[in-house]
């Protein structure tokens, strides 16, 4: 489903060949890319419950579907396995993103948004509140011909 729905944004104007992206699918099954640890080249398989990728090198832990992602990110299509040495370089800037990352849907998932159930973040899991309301929100100030104005709009993207 989700793959379909990258089809579809694909071509211009909606979405990735809109912002000089393109689109290359991989196969899942065989590149297995959340068994895989860059850091030292090893794959472990492991069942769809364990959500987190944390290995004995120093990789992790970091969310399962983030870490994929990273990986996906920089895979080279004519050969789907991931290398170390083409992750070393980006995983250092990429670690803390992606953290951060996980930090903000946590975030969301306790606000109320709710999330699929693949990224592990149940509500009971992230000791949410019972309130499904909208999160208050701080006042947020703009500095405009050097005066303080109230920021009217939200400060974060739309919920989809």
């Amino acid at each position: 489903m989700f793959v379909a729905l990258l089809r579809r944004t694909a071509v211009p104007p909606l979405g990735v060949a809109s912002t000089g992206g393109i689109l290359i699918e991989v196969p899942t099954r065989t590149t297995a890319l959340s068994q895989w640890c860059h850091g030292c080249g090893t794959k472990v398989k492991k069942p769809l419950s364990e959500r987190w990728h944390q290995c004995a090198c120093g990789v992790g832990p970091i969310q399962r579907d983030l870490y994929s992602a990273f990986l996906a990110a920089y895979l080279d299509p004519a050969d789907p396995i991931p290398s170390c040495a083409r992750y070393q370089v980006y995983w250092e800037g990429a670690e803390a993103r992606l953290r951060a990352a996980h930090e903000r849907t946590v975030q969301r998932a306790r606000e109320g948004q709710v999330l699929p159930r693949s990224l592990g973040l149940t509500r009971a899991r992230a000791r949410l509140p019972e309130s499904r309301g909208e999160p208050p929100q701080g006042p947020a100030f703009l500095l405009r011909q050097g005066r303080w104005e109230a920021w009217n709009e939200r400060l974060e993207p739309p919920l989809l």
